[in-house]
C-alpha cells in the first residue's frame, strides 16, 4: 500500500434491536444524569433510577451531548451504550436509534465480530474494514444509517478502554481502506475455505486470493460470502508476525489507506 490521502470523521447512526420489534424500552444511567425528552415533557434520570418508554423520545447528557446509559428490551436484551439516542415511531414498533463516534461503533464491531484471542494485528486489520464500510457504504436504512446486526454489521455494546478491540480501533483510528483514490465499503467473511472468490463491483473488484490458514487448517469450510478478507486468514497471518498492513494488502490487492489530515502528522507509521 502506498500514499496517503485525507477524509473527515463523522458521527454514525446505528439502529439497534430491530430484531425484537420492541413497542417499549428501558432506559438508565450508567454515571451521569440524563436528560429524555418528548413532545410532552422533560425528565432526568439519576443515580439507579429508570424509564419506561413507549412513545418516540430523545435521550442524552443534561447538556445534550453523549451520555453512557443501558437500553434495554425488558425480559429480552439488555447492553450498555455511549452515545445520544432518539426514539422513533416505525410500523406497530419503536426503532431505537444511536448517534455514536464513528471509532465507538468500529471498536464496538471488532470485539461483536473477532474471537476472544485473535491477535492484535487481525483485530486492527478488522477495525480498519469496519471503519470503510460505515465510511463508504451509505445510508442502509429509512430512519438510520447503519443497523446492528450482520445485515451491515454485527454491532454490540463498546469494549472496554484496554481491551485489545478498543486498541485496535485506537491503534488504527481513522485509517480507511481505498481504492483509486476513494474508500469502499470493504466486504469480510469469517471462513473463505482456502481461497477468496472474485467478484468485480463498481467500488472495488475482488481478487480471488489464497487463504494459507484455511487451507492447512480448515480448507472446504466456508462461513460467509467469500469476498474480501477471512477472518479466520487474517488471525492466522497475524498470529505468524503479519502486521494489519501486511493483511489487508494480502486479502485488497491494489489498495492503499487514507488518513484524516487532522491526525497524518501524529499518526504512527508502524
Amino acid at each position: 500500500m502506498s500514499g496517503r490521502r485525507t477524509i473527515a470523521l463523522e458521527i454514525v447512526q446505528i439502529g439497534v434491536f430491530s430484531l425484537f420489534h420492541p413497542t417499549e424500552l428501558r432506559v438508565s444511567p450508567v454515571s451521569s444524569a440524563l436528560l429524555i425528552t418528548s413532545a410532552d415533557s422533560r425528565v432526568v434520570l439519576e443515580g439507579r433510577q429508570s424509564r419506561t418508554i413507549s412513545a418516540p423520545a430523545k435521550v442524552s447528557g443534561l447538556d445534550g451531548s453523549d451520555a453512557d446509559f443501558v437500553l434495554s428490551i425488558p425480559g429480552k436484551i439488555e447492553r450498555q451504550f455511549h452515545g445520544r439516542l432518539t426514539i422513533v415511531a416505525g410500523d406497530r414498533q419503536l426503532i431505537p436509534v444511536i448517534a455514536m463516534d464513528r471509532e465507538i461503533a468500529v471498536a464496538s464491531v471488532v470485539a461483536a465480530e473477532m474471537p476472544t484471542g485473535t491477535p492484535l494485528e487481525a483485530l486492527k486489520a478488522q477495525a480498519v474494514i469496519a471503519r470503510s464500510y460505515f465510511a463508504a457504504a451509505g445510508r442502509r436504512h429509512a430512519s438510520f444509517h447503519f443497523c446492528d446486526t450482520t445485515h451491515c454489521q454485527f454491532l454490540r455494546e463498546p469494549p472496554k478502554p484496554g481491551s485489545p478491540a478498543f486498541r485496535a480501533a485506537g491503534d488504527t483510528r481513522g485509517l480507511l481502506l481505498a481504492y483509486l483514490g476513494k474508500p469502499f465499503a470493504a466486504m469480510y467473511s469469517a471462513a473463505c475455505g482456502g481461497e477468496t472468490r472474485a467478484f468485480d463491483s463498481e467500488a472495488y473488484p475482488y481478487r480471488s486470493v489464497p487463504c494459507d490458514f484455511c487451507r492447512r487448517n480448515s480448507r472446504g469450510l466456508v462461513a460467509g460470502h467469500q469476498l474480501g478478507l477471512c477472518q479466520k486468514g487474517a488471525a492466522g497471518m497475524a498470529a505468524q508476525g503479519a502486521g494489519f498492513r501486511e493483511i489487508l494488502e494480502h486479502y485488497y490487492p491494489a489498495t492503499f489507506l487514507l488518513l484524516p489530515a487532522s491526525q497524518a502528522l501524529s499518526h504512527s507509521k508502524d
